[in-house]
């Protein structure tokens, strides 16, 4: 069928505006939504896989992050296999299953909580005179003092358990019950009932955590059977409604031993009325047990020098990000034993800079505020590092590519050809120079930049060997002395050497190489996933520990963490990933014991700014490029 020019128009128009509005909607739906001037009520202090959050005057729902704050009128919802603890400003507690929904309203001087479905737990600070009035279904329920747990699904009614304290039931005809601790209210369509929970669960407690040594880890049940009932079975899901029971024992006296391996649990008691009213049941702890996390502090390494000539350097402390605490304190001292500290605080982020640390000797450890009750706080090592003032800013040193190195082709096509060096946070600018002649005669090209990388006009230098030398700058515009000579070779394509044959029997030393990405630009548009990949020789049955950085600046932070047995990994969520400059920690552990690590760097970049000059690039650190340590 021909168009004529006025149809093709018409179609052109109708096209644009549906691929507009596509983008559009697309745009909308995955965007953050900033918090504003809404009123901030609490915070999610911990998390496990999806927790989501809807503003009250919006239509989108957000993905929590762990520490995310939360404010007034939100309702949140939980996904399978998910659980969240949130902390009020109040003190209050509220621990959320998965599949739970809910709106937290603290207009006033009376909270509100509207459940809709799934399970959680209330502990109510005590101190504060002010009830939590709970409503569901038509339902109110004020939680006095103590704790509670509510449950509620589409083939349940609604339940409730005063494990501490005292509640009060408004029911729907304005009748107001009182439920002391120890009972539990059936809200069944017969009317209200109240009994006492058949059997009180002493250990473990609701929301204990485990570490499994290294596999699993025996965990201790006890309980508590009132008189009337006999028979107890224990029973351990891996979901609230215990559709997935994997262990349902018949068990003599009040308690018993299992081993677990990691995971989310949860476990109640059942037991037989004597009276022969069928099956009761006890309220529903939930358990996890988790592998033990490395903790360390990352940057400065022990013993590390920081030189500076005038003005104080900006020193970042970074450490490892555990999922198991809710906050850090870090401790800063000139004494070996942290006595008398000079710093201290208390912080929610993996790092801190400082750029008031005088010349001298300082130590420093970082302590893990658990997130669990009963659970101890996890320390890192001591770890020391020097602030050394000097006469003279010292000569930039190059970190890449290594010398007498070739650069082809293709890695010049891919935008991996870049050359970089130490930065100082005293130096403003940097000068390179490239020369044909190894005597340094007439440079071929030349450039100042304020960045601790450059890629030069491969183009216009062609092929052949090249000798380069960068000279810092500092604010004052006093030199420092050149940099050595780096020496490279640009190639159409790499020779392949020939591998040496070995009829020798030898031992493989344990080895680890960081494939990629590293020492690259990563150009992401139109990709969908961010690939690492590294290789290990000398070692069997091991695990990885991967943390990926960001730097924005002279700061490290840590965005995300995995372990796995595989020698690859493929990173989906690019939400999480911004244009700028990142480095990666590998950690190869071997029956938990942790054998050595690696380091690796790459810059993320969008195939746009190939049209922009290397000086206009901001999204570096002009400061600091983290290298590969061998």
């Amino acid at each position: 069928m021909n168009l004529d020019k006025r149809d093709r128009l018409v179609l052109f128009t109708l096209l644009s505006v549906a691929i507009l509005f596509t983008i559009l909607f697309y745009l909308d739906l995955n965007r953050k939504i900033s918090i504003g001037d809404r009123e901030v009520v609490g915070t999610i202090f911990f998390k496990n896989n999806i927790v989501q959050r809807k503003f009250e005057d919006e239509v989108i729902w957000e993905k929590l992050e762990n520490n995310s704050a939360l404010t007034n009128k939100d309702t949140i919802r939980s996904e399978a296999f998910s659980d969240a603890l949130i902390r009020l400003k109040d003190g209050t507690e509220i621990n959320i299953d998965e599949n739970s929904m809910f709106n937290l309203d603290l207009t006033g001087e009376e909270p509100n909580l509207e459940f809709t479905q799934g399970s959680l737990e209330v502990k109510k600070n005590d101190s504060q005179k002010s009830q939590i009035k709970i409503t569901s279904a038509g339902s109110e329920i004020n939680v006095d003092s103590g704790n509670v747990k509510i449950e509620r699904s589409k083939e349940r009614d609604l339940s409730l358990f005063v494990e501490k304290g005292k509640t009060t039931i408004k029911e729907k005809d304005g009748k107001s019950v009182s439920i002391e601790e120890g009972k539990k209210a059936e809200f069944k369509k017969t009317g209200l009932e109240i009994k006492k929970i058949p059997v009180a669960l002493v250990t473990p407690a609701s929301q204990k955590l485990f570490y499994a040594e290294p596999e699993d880890v025996t965990v201790h049940f006890q309980w508590k059977v009132e008189s009337g009932y006999e028979d107890p079975v224990l029973e351990i899901s891996r979901s609230p409604n215990f559709q997935m029971t994997f262990v349902n024992e018949k068990v003599e006296g009040t308690q018993a031993d299992l081993r677990l391996k990691e995971g989310t649990f949860y476990w109640r008691i059942r037991v037989k009325s004597k009276s022969g009213n069928g099956n009761e049941f006890s309220e529903i702890n939930k358990f996890f047990v988790a592998k033990m996390e490395s903790f360390q502090g990352e940057s400065p390494e022990q013993g590390t020098v920081i030189p500076f000539v005038q003005t104080y350097p900006l020193v970042t402390l970074t450490w490892s990000k555990l999922s198991t605490v809710n906050s850090y304190r870090l401790i800063i001292s000139n004494s070996p034993k942290l006595t008398n500290p000079l710093k201290e605080l208390e912080t929610t982020a993996n790092q801190i800079s400082y750029d008031d640390l005088k010349e001298g000797t300082y130590y420093w450890k970082v302590i893990g505020k658990s997130s669990f009750p009963d659970t101890k706080d996890r320390e890192s090592q001591t770890l020391s590092f020097i602030i050394k003032k000097q006469n003279s800013i010292p000569a930039p040193k190059w970190l890449r590519p290594t010398p007498n190195s070739e650069i082809s082709a293709d890695e010049i096509k891919q935008n991996q050809a870049i050359l970089i060096w130490d930065g100082n946070a005293e130096l403003k600018s940097y000068q390179l120079k490239i020369f044909k002649d190894p005597k340094m005669g007439n440079a071929v090209f030349s450039e100042e930049t304020l960045s601790n990388f450059l890629v030069p006009n491969w183009n216009l230098l062609g092929k052949g060997t090249f000798y380069a030398t960068v000279i810092g700058k500092s604010k004052e515009g006093k030199e420092t002395e050149s940099s050595s000579v780096l020496s490279f070779t640009v190639v159409d394509k790499k020779k392949i050497p020939e591998p040496e044959v070995d009829t020798k029997p030898t031992k493989l030393e344990p080895k680890l190489e960081m494939m990629s990405p590293n020492g690259t630009i990563v150009q992401m548009k139109g990709k969908s996933s961010l690939d690492f990949q590294w290789k290990v020789s000398g070692v069997t049955g091991e695990r990885y520990d991967l943390v990926l950085y960001q730097h924005t600046g002279d700061k490290k932070t840590a965005i995300y963490k995995i372990t796995t047995k595989d020698s690859k990994h493929t990173l989906k969520d690019l939400s999480i990933l911004d244009e700028g400059s990142f480095s990666w920690d590998l950690s190869v552990y071997k029956d938990s014991s942790l054998l050595f690590s690696r380091k690796g760097s790459f810059i993320l970049a969008l195939d746009q700014l190939k049209s922009l000059k290397p000086s206009d690039i901001e999204f570096i650190s002009p400061k600091r490029l983290y290298k590969e340590k061998r």
